[in-house]
């Protein structure tokens, strides 16, 4: 009985230690730290091998880190490479960073390199754009390997992280890296190498990759709506800051109301414009950061010189646009206009060539010239999503039709414009390119170059012009051969430089550290960070 009263006892001791004593709930788990960032222009897709448009190239490239990139400076930083040396601008010794790896641990070596400078430069792929490979030695002048060889001649490996590339002809460092070491974004070969090349741009690594070696690795990608990324822990310059990085593809009165609202962080200047009527508004809002950019991506009619082959029609198109009337009535007068299709921020920027006039009256006294039948109908195929270029597009063509021409418009999502663009399968189009500062070259081929131009242009005089661009290192006989380039472009107009907006540029104060410069977008991604 002692017993059972002694046991009675500590039992109602112990009671209330179980029934009333304080247990600490379990600690919430940490919120996720998300930016998202407003775009227009949906990518498409993740896969390096077949960007065809400027936001697939740079989510490409964060999830497969180029060699270098590029700075808001305008210079270079090394990222997958760790230095880039040459003697005699011809043979680059390429070393790699050893600490990068994939995220399923292995190490990034000149194996992968190799095995993909070689992929997209393989004619049995497929790549839709190899051009970035054409100066190596091995290549033809569309940047493919002869199909009776295995890999480019001009590329050598030293060691597992070291390698050679040998150029055609002398080029600068500047010119390699931004044609070349910005370009190649790598790809796993451990992953790949069983794929046969005439299947790898189908493969289903590339619709959801799961072994990237980039700051943010693929979450999901759901076509038209997101695409969603999440930080890479064994990043080689250490953990992301942020957990999850999302791109929200809107219409650009969108990005201003979830600005305003607070749904996205940033919008991206480019490739996810605030239309000019919704600035005042954005500026006035308390909790954003706004800034404006430079003149950096430039629109750029496209004309199919198969369909437009007359000189004097393309000159009469050119003079029937009413530049100072776009920029009075859409940018409030803060726009860039221009008639050539490249930025001022290039080095070898030609004032005099991009000056441009419009003269309707002259536009129509070439078109009588030009002997254009003004019944045929031609088409202006217009990308959606950038509503200010719609608008922009509109005014083009009323003015097309205020000096006879028969337009209809036509509309379609990016991809499919670019698809049909670089198809010739347009009459005019309109589409944003990128200043490359370093390097206006990569832009030029794709108005003028006989052999890569989306315009169907070809001109003995400017594919010489383009050679000795391509092929000097001497300051002067480059800038000599730039400025020609743009007044011949100026003169006989296979394409025309239309305008690039002054961005305004938008960020939450939320957001710590992070922003989309002029240039140098996403170098710094590591180092992004919000207030919770």
């Amino acid at each position: 009985m002692k017993k059972l009263i002694l046991l009675g006892m500590l039992g109602l001791v112990c009671l209330p230690a179980f029934a009333t004593g304080k247990r600490e709930p379990p600690a919430p788990a940490p919120r996720l730290k998300i930016v998202n960032v407003g775009i227009t222009n949906d990518p498409a897709t993740v896969s390096p091998l077949s960007v065809n448009n400027i936001m697939a190239y740079y989510v490409s490239s964060i999830l497969f880190m180029p060699l270098v990139s590029e700075t808001s400076e305008r210079t270079f930083v090394n990222r997958l490479a760790e230095r880039i040396d040459t003697e005699d601008n011809r043979v680059f010794t390429i070393t790699l960073n050893r600490n990068v790896k994939w995220t399923d641990g292995a190490p990034v070596t000149t194996e992968d390199v190799i095995f993909t400078i070689n992929t997209f430069s393989n004619p049995a792929v497929g790549i839709s754009d190899p051009s970035a490979y054409r100066l190596l030695l091995g290549t033809d002048e569309t940047g493919l390997f002869p199909p009776e060889e295995t890999g480019i001649r001009g590329v050598k490996k030293i060691d597992d992280y070291t390698f050679t590339v040998q150029t055609k002809y002398p080029v600068t460092v500047n010119a390699l890296k931004s044609e070349f070491g910005t370009m190649l974004r790598t790809i796993p070969k451990h992953i790949l190498e069983k794929e046969a090349p005439s299947e790898i741009l189908k493969s289903a690594f590339f619709q959801k990759p799961t072994v990237t070696n980039g700051a943010f690795k693929f979450k999901e990608y759901a076509p038209s709506q997101y695409l969603s990324l999440e930080s890479n822990d064994s990043y080689f310059l250490g953990p992301p800051k942020i957990d999850v990085l999302n791109f929200k593809i809107l219409s650009g009165p969108q990005i201003a109301a979830q600005l305003e609202s607070g749904e996205i962080d940033m919008n991206y200047q480019g490739v996810g414009n605030i239309p000019a009527d919704d600035y005042d508004r954005i500026l006035s809002l308390p909790h954003l950061n706004t800034k404006r950019g430079e003149p950096g991506t430039v629109q750029v009619l496209f004309y199919n010189n198969r369909v437009l082959n007359n000189v004097k029609l393309r000159q009469a198109m050119d003079l029937a646009i009413d530049r100072d009337s776009i920029l009075r009535n859409i940018f409030k007068g803060h726009g860039f206009m221009t008639k050539t299709p490249v930025s001022s921020q290039i080095e070898f920027w030609n004032e005099a060539a991009a000056a441009y006039t419009y003269n309707p009256e002259q536009a129509k006294k070439l078109l009588a010239e030009s002997g254009w039948d003004l019944s045929k109908k031609l088409t202006f195929l217009i990308p959606t999503g950038n509503k200010t270029r719609e608008r922009v597009c509109t005014i083009i063509a009323e003015n097309f039709k205020a000096v006879g021409l028969t337009i209809t418009i036509e509309q379609a999502d990016f991809p499919t414009t670019m698809g049909r663009i670089t198809k010739h399968d347009f009459d005019i189009s309109i589409v944003g390119m990128p200043a490359n500062p370093f390097n206006a070259i990569r832009n030029l081929r794709y108005y003028v170059d006989s052999k890569d131009a989306h315009t169907g242009y070809s001109n003995p005089v400017m594919d010489q012009l383009l050679n000795t661009i391509n092929t000097s290192v001497d300051r002067e006989t480059l800038k000599a051969a730039y400025y020609e380039a743009q007044a011949l472009i100026a003169e006989e107009v296979p394409v025309s430089g239309v305008y690039s907006e002054l961005v305004l540029r938008v960020a939450n104060k939320r957001i710590t550290f992070g922003d989309l410069p002029d240039f140098g977008t996403f170098r710094d991604l590591e180092k992004w960070d919000i207030k919770q």
